[in-house]
């Protein structure tokens, strides 16, 4: 069975796909203690963390306490990646995704955790609840996107982002 290497965190590849694609300006969407975004935030030039509560632990990045459906009411900004780790109810990560892609710039990147529990204690509302069923809602629903569902640590990341969104097509007329 493929897996990543033991140890591996869902923050590292993040990083690691920010810092080689020259993202500037970063979206969380449930932050719980901070440190994922706290990792994430010195290769970035903005980093924006929400959360119905304030359990931080890290304070270098901009905090907005709030619901993810009132900061999208608010939010006039766009950004070049989000994840999304708020409420793991499959109608919340569905509708937070709606949102996100309204405010993802070109060539952006979505970050979607929680979406391979390695086994069934993981499906729990304490845990990843039913936001697996994300995967096949975008299989579903968004045609327009591409998927990666990548099995890291216990509960998974999936990265989200726009089939026309290639470089090569900006450059490139249809033929």
């Amino acid at each position: 069975m493929f897996a990543f290497k033991e140890g591996t965190h869902h923050e590292n590849v993040i990083v690691q796909i920010i810092v080689n694609t020259g993202c500037n300006k970063y979206l969380e969407l449930g932050i719980y203690d901070g440190l994922n975004i706290s990792k994430i935030a010195p290769h970035v030039g903005k980093a924006v963390g929400v959360d119905i509560s304030d359990k931080r632990l890290f304070h270098n990045f901009e905090f907005i306490q709030s619901t993810t459906d009132n900061f999208f009411l608010n939010n006039k900004e766009t950004f070049d990646v989000i994840f999304i780790d708020a409420d793991h109810k499959f109608e919340s990560v569905a509708s937070d995704l709606e949102k996100s892609l309204q405010i993802l710039n070109k060539h952006g990147i979505i970050f979607l955790h929680d979406t391979d529990p390695k086994n069934a204690h993981y499906i729990q509302p304490g845990y990843c609840n039913n936001c697996y069923k994300i995967i096949s809602y975008i299989r579903k629903n968004h045609p327009e996107l591409d998927i990666i569902n990548l099995p890291i640590s216990e509960a998974g990341l999936t990265i989200v982002n726009r089939k026309n969104d290639n470089r090569h097509l900006d450059y490139i007329k249809e033929e």
